[in-house]
């Protein structure tokens, strides 16, 4: 009798959470709504958040979507022509193509801050009396799941970063200027992929290299924050980002090392999310080479996420038919804002 009521009261205590949240998301659902009424006067891109916190125009697109695949993905990506508006056909496409090659496709869509701070949008008090901030929106979640019923390796930070938001020493895993993870949020991922990578039957022939690794504090203002001065006139502090620097290390000391790496087993491909922080030697290449124990190549776009760093490879291609051959991995990393913010949506790219 006493085992049925602790079951008993146990289903009781995750039902009750369960409609905590449900009612959270909804008050976070409202919220977000509002959010294009509190755009700071002068700007296009920047909105007044609650607590301080100032969120791009295109996060709040994101926010407001709750689903972008299937039916609902022309009405999430209205500026998409309608026939390409839904990410996960491209996806699986691009995955299978890869896969006729014998390379893993690794999916990384970088969460949107709001999702891991939705304090940002309601404000600290909903959270006071919280020991884990819950997931407020799960879109990414759901086309995550989708995805991976094809067969496809996403890696969706999400749930990581709700429980490892802020580290003592190493900061939080997004900053308040800028809409980019910061080196401690590609730390995690960069361990979360390499657990899988090294399980692979490869990984023990590719040969390895030293690295060196130091966190320091940089300064940093990011875009949010230059916007709000342009738009306010007002200069707010800079950010303290703990910078996690990596190097390799030779016998005449720590040497940079660049991003051009063909002879490499791993490519990297994606928006500026995937080399954000490299002229600090903290960028995703910096944080995969130092967990892998070798440098990968480096195909990424400044933008474009959807498209065009996929276009970067099948130009590589082009130029070097031989390219893939010995490629073993290609991780793709861009924002999860490209499920809301692609223009020409997703478009379906042959390999060749």
């Amino acid at each position: 009798m006493v085992v049925l009521a602790a079951v008993a009261c146990a289903d009781r205590d995750a039902q009750l959470k369960e409609e905590l949240d449900a009612a959270l998301r909804e008050e976070f659902r409202v919220a977000v709504s509002a959010l294009s009424d509190q755009r700071v006067p002068g700007s296009k891109i920047v909105v007044q958040g609650r607590d301080g916190w100032f969120i791009h125009t295109g996060e709040v697109k994101y926010l407001k979507a709750s689903s972008f695949i299937g039916e609902n993905a022309p009405q999430a990506n209205p500026w998409a022509p309608p026939e390409h508006a839904d990410p996960v056909p491209v996806i699986v496409d691009f995955h299978q193509q890869l896969q006729e090659r014998g390379i893993d496709l690794y999916v990384v869509p970088v969460p949107v801050r709001s999702t891991i701070y939705p304090e940002s949008v309601l404000g600290t008090e909903p959270f006071s009396e919280r020991e884990t901030i819950p997931n407020l929106h799960t879109s990414l979640a759901e086309l995550s799941s989708s995805l991976r019923e094809s067969g496809v390796r996403v890696v969706d930070m999400t749930p990581t970063f709700l429980s490892q938001r802020e580290h003592p020493e190493h900061g939080p895993v997004f900053c308040p200027s800028d809409t980019h993870w910061t080196p401690y949020g590609i730390t995690l991922a960069s361990k979360t992929l390499v657990a899988e990578i090294k399980e692979k039957p490869w990984f023990e022939a590719v040969r390895k290299l030293r690295y060196h690794q130091q966190w320091i504090t940089e300064p940093h203002n990011g875009v949010l924050y230059d916007e709000y001065e342009k738009a306010s006139g007002t200069a707010l502090e800079p950010d303290q980002v703990p910078m996690r620097r990596i190097m390799r290390e030779t016998k005449n000391g720590p040497r940079n090392f660049g991003f051009h790496h063909p002879e490499s087993p791993v490519v990297l491909i994606g928006d500026s999310n995937s080399t954000r922080w490299s002229k600090f030697k903290s960028g995703l290449p910096h944080s995969l080479a130092f967990e892998l124990g070798f440098p990968v190549d480096v195909l990424s776009a400044a933008g474009g996420g959807a498209n065009e760093t996929r276009l970067n490879l099948v130009r590589k291609m082009q130029a070097e038919p031989d390219y893939l051959e010995g490629k073993r991995v290609v991780i793709w990393c861009f924002s999860a804002r490209a499920f809301t913010n692609t223009r020409k949506g997703w478009l379906p790219m042959p390999l060749g």
